[in-house]
């Protein structure tokens, strides 16, 4: 629950419950019937692009990211970058915080924060001179509207402002998800069709789930997003450097320090230190034990040259030790990576085609049932 008195500008963003990594096809289908039977849920569309959360206040509009910047150390904000702003801010006269998705018609969240990561003037012009590039703004759910406080109001009572706001904003960039009752005998065929139109799945909502800063309760909400029809098996093929700042909301218990004058790296709690002045900086786990973040992993092409497909970041400290130790054992090592869906897209000009995988995570290691050789591309596209 959130309280009435938190800065609007300042909360932690909702994080949507998704299926435990350990949970199988099989495991997530039983839960999804078990939710449906139970009557009390809802869903909608989820939207591929980056979360914007908008907050008007007083005479502030701030159109806001997710996360929090590494360089300001703040939420960033977009309300300078959509063409939808002005309409925004003639829109409301009082305090109204609305969640949705800036996506891009046609277009990937990458492709979003490629213009989200432009400079204002040049985020403007390239949506004005390209059409396709234009980012719109899809509502999905509102915390405040004109006033009144909906932090305490369930799901089912806060969706009903997202057709006046819509409506009050009155701009074609900007529009708003359609909820359904989620029922056994409709639920998987609509999600089908979702799946086919290319769309990247649905949300359930318990219809009473009330808003929250940071993840919902179990199962209050639950994300259903299209994953691939097999695993892939690749191979690890190199390593991430680690991040070496530190930007997460644990600084007065962190433990992990660089004494900016000597080079030294520092155990233990400083951030006393830090806030008096000193010259040291928090650093991330990783950079302080000089473990990789992520490693690379790659398939055999057609030419039987390494295609890297994605970068998985959900790895053991104890692999990530031995990869930093002793990484002649593990490079090449077959592993199966699991992910949201294989990306294909292809360049109109040579036509040739570029594969990733999106959202991975590592499964499991193979290095003792599968040969280096058959992680190959063909055996994953067909």
């Amino acid at each position: 629950m959130i309280p009435e008195n938190v800065n609007l500008f300042e909360m932690e963003p909702m994080k949507y419950f998704s299926f435990p990594s350990l949970y199988d096809s099989k495991k997530k289908q039983e839960r999804i019937r078990f939710l449906l039977d139970s009557g009390n849920y809802i869903y909608s569309l989820k939207t591929d692009g980056n979360l914007g959360r908008m907050v008007f206040q007083g005479k502030r509009l701030a159109l806001q990211s997710r996360t929090i910047s590494k360089k300001t150390g703040t939420y960033s904000e977009f309300q300078d970058k959509v063409l939808f702003s002005a309409a925004m801010r003639q829109a409301f006269t009082d305090t109204t915080v609305l969640l949705g998705e800036i996506y891009m018609e046609g277009g990937r969240d990458k492709d979003v924060g490629t213009i989200l990561r432009c400079l204002s003037d040049k985020a403007l012009a390239r949506q004005k001179e390209d059409p396709t590039k234009i980012l719109h703004y899809r509502i999905f759910d509102c915390l405040y509207y004109n006033g009144v406080s909906l932090l305490n109001a369930p799901i089912s009572e806060r969706i009903k402002y997202l057709k006046p706001a819509v409506e009050a904003i009155n701009s074609p960039l900007v529009d708003y998800v359609q909820y359904y009752e989620a029922k056994s005998e409709s639920f998987f065929g609509k999600l089908a069709k979702i799946f086919d139109d290319g769309g990247e799945g649905v949300v359930l909502y318990d219809k009473h789930m009330t808003p929250c800063q940071g993840r919902t309760p179990s199962w209050q909400t639950l994300k259903v997003k299209q994953e691939m029809a097999v695993d892939a098996d690749c191979f690890i093929y190199g390593t991430v450097p680690p991040e070496r700042n530190y930007t997460g909301k644990e600084l007065n218990t962190w433990e992990y320090w660089l004494d900016e004058h000597t080079g030294e790296k520092l155990l233990g709690c400083y951030a006393m230190d830090y806030r008096n002045g000193a010259l040291i900086t928090p650093i991330t786990k990783n950079y302080y034990y000089n473990w990789p973040s992520a490693i690379k992993c790659a398939v055999w092409d057609e030419e039987g040259k390494p295609l890297i497909l994605c970068r998985c970041s959900g790895i053991t400290e104890e692999m990530k030790e031995g990869l930093r130790d002793n990484y002649e054992a593990w490079d090449k090592m077959p592993i199966r990576i699991t992910g949201m869906m294989l990306s294909v897209t292809e360049d109109p000009r040579t036509h040739e085609k570029s594969y990733s995988i999106r959202h991975p995570k590592l499964a499991t290691i193979r290095d003792t049932d599968l040969a280096l050789e058959d992680c190959t591309l063909k055996k994953l596209i067909g």
